[in-house]
């Protein structure tokens, strides 16, 4: 008896954990369908983040994304009729303390040619956070050397062509003090390998600390 009472409170508190955590956003779905091309998209929008200047700034740029990627579908649907373009958006949330990763992946194909890419919107949770670009955390010249020792040291990862360096819009995560970076499809590996994802180790690579106590600046009078 006190072990099914021990399993009943576990699961309350794993149901009240990932309760709490979506609830800091929802989750919508786009759905739209036309002679010559579909687009299917699920993306959160976040309702429940301390800073809300900022959680207007991020929904922004969810759905300007999609708008953008929807509008190349339409155009190139227009421009060369006969076999459809689909266009498919998946989206996921990580949370490193404070800080937050939204990451779209676009999958778009017309007949039998196909397309991934990625893209992350990237923040703070705080007053005073902003979006963060991956250069503006991270030093590009010793995340360039970083990764490229791990593509080398992984024969999976190898693309034909030399590896041409980190784009500084490549999408990324923080996870257990390691960037996670996601690459498109083809950047790095042979096109099997789907949106290669690319763990580096965070020490040394920050230019500033993230999720550091920001300490107000006292105003000069």
């Amino acid at each position: 008896m006190k072990r099914l009472w021990v399993m009943a409170l576990m699961l309350i508190l794993i149901t009240s954990e990932a309760v709490s955590a979506e609830s800091l956003y929802k989750i919508m779905h786009k759905d739209k369908v036309a002679e010559d091309w579909e687009v299917h998209a699920d993306y959160p929008l976040f309702t429940n983040l301390e800073n809300e200047e900022l959680q207007n700034i991020v929904n922004h740029r969810i759905i300007q994304k999609l708008e953008h990627t929807a509008g190349r579908v339409q155009k190139g649907a227009a421009d060369f009729t006969g076999v459809p373009y689909l266009y498919y958006e998946e989206s996921a949330v990580y949370q490193e303390k404070n800080f937050y990763s939204v990451i779209m992946t676009s999958h778009i194909s017309r007949g039998n040619r196909y397309n991934s890419t990625v893209t992350s919107v990237n923040f703070e949770d705080r007053t005073g956070g902003e979006v963060k670009k991956l250069q503006d955390l991270f030093d590009m010249g010793k995340l360039n050397k970083e990764v490229k020792k791990v593509l080398d040291a992984d024969p999976d990862l190898r693309a034909e062509q030399p590896f041409a360096g980190v784009r500084e819009n490549t999408a990324f995560y923080i996870k257990d003090e390691h960037l996670v970076l996601i690459f498109n499809k083809f950047e790095v590996a042979a096109g099997v390998h789907g949106t290669p994802e690319v763990p580096v180790p965070i020490k040394g690579l920050l230019k500033t600390e993230i999720n550091a106590p920001q300490v107000p600046i006292p105003s000069v009078t």
